[in-house]
């Protein structure tokens, strides 16, 4: 603080800190008018203080903006809270420039209120950088994606080519049917894959043929009760009555089958599998819970991520979870629902699913 002399006082401090303070610093009284601007203030808004000083402060505010801007500052004066909001302005040379701004209230040692404070900071470039690292995620997102489906249809592709060689090559009967059937299971594999891949892309189920939540999974438990038939696979499911909360039947039918499949992998030696539907007041909750291998921290934060693989055990080869817990998240997400996962490594996994009833037009 060289710039001040030995015999300052703490105002001159504050009047020092306040004109040097890297953000825009704007005082008001409680009638709204400006009565301090410091330096960053004049360089953001392009304005010095001996035109602002005595100004209303939301003539600093977008038109379309106004009016929140200036409930918040009202009731920052009244009731002394804290508010935040952000948006965007032209700056002298016409850049457009994202700002974000905090208003706090200003008080009397006793608790009186005198006005409010508004601190402005310039987030443009922080917008920038983030924009950009979102669109490098999203491309490295792509990529790996991409190079994951090449690696998928060349396994699938290159089986099939060396059935057919070898079925070419045999006139056993036997050989070619068993030919055949491993060819139509590839292919089915193949059609699966393309098809999450597509309910992972569009998301969109405007023209979807809609159906009762209940519905969809009292289809999917009896889908899955005929699955499991031969396996050491239990089934343990409970389905309460719940409001009549319609949902893309296919959409929802693919994210719960993408929940049961998951299930049923992490469990090759048998294990127990649960569903539950349940009412949770103001949204409807599924369950699908297995006893199977269970994740580990770094899994569960990167279970939904397209083609994340993780192994069984430090011997087993890698299991590659595709495209279904991603499908699942993409689904759930569109429809304004949300995920959680617990899980222990070797206590299976359990994962709850929240549709919300206000935010797909049902009434209690």
């Amino acid at each position: 603080m060289s710039d001040l002399p030995n015999s300052a006082t703490p105002d001159d401090l504050h009047r020092l800190l306040f004109n040097q303070a890297g953000m825009a610093m704007v005082a008001v009284d409680r009638d709204g008018k400006i009565t301090a601007w410091n330096r960053a203030a004049q360089r953001i808004f392009g304005a010095p203080a001996t035109e602002m000083l005595g100004s209303d402060w939301v003539s600093l505010i977008p038109l379309g903006e106004r009016e929140n801007a200036s409930r918040l500052m009202t009731e920052c004066l009244n009731d002394g809270s804290v508010a935040e909001f952000e948006f965007a302005m032209r700056d002298e040379l016409g850049e457009r420039r994202k700002l974000a701004v905090i208003v706090t209230p200003v008080a009397k040692s006793d608790g009186q209120p005198l006005g409010g404070l508004a601190c402005v900071r310039d987030i443009t470039n922080r917008l920038v950088l983030q924009e950009r690292l979102a669109y490098q995620t999203k491309m490295a997102a792509l990529g790996e994606m991409a190079g994951a489906m090449s690696h998928h249809f060349n396994n699938m592709l290159g089986s099939i080519v060396t059935s057919v060689d070898f079925a070419l090559q045999s006139q056993d009967p036997e050989v070619l049917s068993r030919v055949l059937r491993k060819t139509a299971d590839t292919l089915n594999r193949s059609t699966n894959l393309v098809s999450n891949l597509l309910a992972f892309a569009e998301g969109d189920f405007r023209d979807a043929t809609y159906c009762e939540l209940g519905e969809a999974v009292i289809d999917t438990v009896s889908e899955t009760q005929r699955r499991i038939i031969g396996t050491k696979i239990e089934l343990d499911c409970r389905i309460d009555l719940i409001p009549v909360l319609p949902v893309p039947r296919t959409a929802m039918m693919t994210m719960l089958r993408n929940l049961v499949d998951n299930a049923i992998e992490a469990m090759p030696e048998g294990g127990k599998l649960t569903m539950v539907l349940s009412d949770a007041g103001e949204c409807a909750r599924i369950v699908v819970a297995d006893t199977g291998l269970g994740l580990d921290e770094e899994s569960i934060s990167r279970i939904f991520e397209p083609f994340y693989t993780t192994k069984r055990t430090d011997h087993d080869p890698v299991f590659n979870r595709g495209l279904g817990l991603a499908v699942a998240h993409g689904i759930l997400k569109v429809l304004h629902g949300s995920f959680s996962v617990k899980s222990t490594p070797g206590h299976g996994a359990e994962f709850v699913v929240t549709l919300p009833y206000a935010e797909n037009n049902v009434s209690r």
